[in-house]
This record gives C-alpha cells, structure tokens and sequence, in this order.
C-alpha cells in the first residue's frame, strides 16, 4: 500500500513539474594530456583536440611518451576515436610529422584545422596532401565564423584572433591564424578557445553581436582568467558556462594557478584544473531551458 502511494505521488510530482523530471544531466569525460591536449569523450563519441606534438619550446608540458605512443597506436583510451581537432600549428600544439602519420594510420580519421594549419603541415611534411581526403578545412574570416557537421558531430569553427605577443614593437603573432572550436558531443556544447586573451574575444563579439552559442564546458587558455575575478565575470556573463578548464599553464606557473584557481572556486566552483597528463574528471552537464 505504501509503494503504491509512493508511485502515485511520484506520478503527481511529474506531472507539476515536469522540468524538474527531465533534468537529467549527460556525463562528458574530460581526460588531460598536456597544455591544450585533451581527450573528450561523450555517450557516443570520442574526440582528440591539440593533442599530438612534441616540443613545449622548453616552457610548456608535452605529452610523455608513453601517452604518445598510446594515441598513435590507437590503444584504449584512445580507441574509436570520432575527429582530430587542431586550433593552430604552433610547435606546442601541433607536430607536422606526429599529425601525418596519426592519419596515415588511422585512414577512416578526419582532421578538423584551418587552411592555415594544412600549409603549415604540408610544408614541414611533403606529400601530406596526398591525405586530403581525411582534411576538413574551416577556414572562417578573422572574427567571423563556419558551421558544418562532421560524423554527426555539429562544430562551428570561429577566426578569432591569435593572442598578440610584441618583441621590438612587433606583434610576432599578427600572422598565425586561430581557430576557436564550439563542439556539440551528444547535445554537450564545447567550446575550446585556442590561443586567445580576452581582447580577442571582445573584438569578436564586437564585430558578431552578442554571445549566442550556448556553452556547457568551456576550455580556456589561462590568460583569459589572468586578473582572476573580474576576468572571470566576464567569461560568465558572455559565455555563460557550466564549467570552466583552466589550459596552458607552464609548469612553472602551475603552484600559482593551483592557488588562484582555488580562489576564484568560491565564486565559480566548476573550476577545473589539469597538471598531470591522464588527470580525468567526468562532469555531468545538465539540459538549460
């Protein structure tokens, strides 16, 4: 008699509130491999992202060897994967020979990069164009946006501006072309910045409108949180995520970000902070009306 009530009352409450029943998250395993490398992993799709390369310029972490092999073979976790994503070509994201034969290797693999990136590869690895049938070019106008799906998996590839650093009142990186990803994994919207600061995200939503594309899980560049609280009120009211991974950190940062991470935690707890290569955290990302 009891459980009958029970079920009844149950029913009831379901029937009120019936936003409150369907609110049942999706779980996206997030696994570090280093500096903006990760491995997401959804219900039903696997994708790899800045992952492959080998040389930190002697300040950022790569991945050790035995995580690269792994993913060069295709060895669990890195089984199944769905595409390969690239923001830039930079040393520290990219390595032209690891990327070639990573689709050599795997022939049925999609690569998703910018025109930008494809040049870069084929010159340091001659012939890579002969995998052409493996690329998918987005290559959007600086602060300007592409939409396509790819295996089921909608992307929106966004120019926005790679991060300037001067050296004799020269911004070295006023010719390297960045791509910002918004990933959708099984209806978890992902966005991965690249190599950006928050003025290169200003400029885009200057020159776009408001922000409209909703995000659950947002992987930043550690910059964009460099002044900490008013930085990241910013990314909350313009991007709005559900959480936020702190990426890029040298290693000789990595005590002072640990700390100023846990101080911005009071304000924003879905903070996430990676240091070492296979740290994995699955969150659960909750449907928003």
């Amino acid at each position: 008699m009891k459980k009958s009530f029970f079920i009844l009352l149950l029913a009831l409450w379901c029937q009120l509130y019936p936003s409150f029943a369907q609110k049942t998250g999706k779980d996206l395993q997030i696994t570090y491999i280093a500096n903006e490398g990760f491995l997401l992993k959804s219900p039903s799709s696997k994708i790899l992202i800045d992952a492959l390369f080998s040389d930190g310029y002697g300040y950022f972490v790569t991945p050790p060897q035995e995580v690269a092999n792994k993913m060069m073979d295709g060895k669990a976790p890195f089984d199944s994967i769905s595409l390969y994503f690239l923001t830039h070509y930079h040393k520290d994201h990219c390595d032209a020979k690891m990327v070639r034969e990573y689709l050599t290797k795997n022939p049925s693999m999609k690569l998703v990069t910018s025109r930008a990136s494809l040049v870069f590869i084929d010159g340091c690895e001659f012939g890579f164009v002969k995998l052409k049938n493996q690329f998918c070019e987005m290559t959007p106008e600086p602060d300007q946006s592409l939409s396509q799906t790819i295996n089921a998996i909608p992307i929106k590839a966004m120019g926005i501006h790679h991060m300037s650093f001067f050296q004799n009142g020269i911004d070295v990186e006023q010719y390297m072309f960045n791509l910002s990803f918004h990933i959708k994994m099984d209806g978890i919207k992902i966005f991965h910045s690249g190599d950006i600061k928050i003025e290169n995200i200003k400029d885009y939503v200057a020159k776009n409108g408001k922000w409209t594309d909703g995000i659950d899980v947002a992987f930043l560049y550690y910059e964009l949180l460099k002044d900490g609280n008013s930085d990241l009120e910013y990314i909350r009211k313009t991007l709005n995520p559900q959480y936020i991974v702190v990426t890029h950190v040298p290693p000789s940062a990595n005590k002072e970000w640990s700390e100023k991470v846990e101080q911005m935690k009071k304000s924003f707890p879905n903070l996430l902070f990676f240091t070492d290569a296979m740290q994995s955290k699955t969150v659960n990302v909750l449907p928003v009306d």
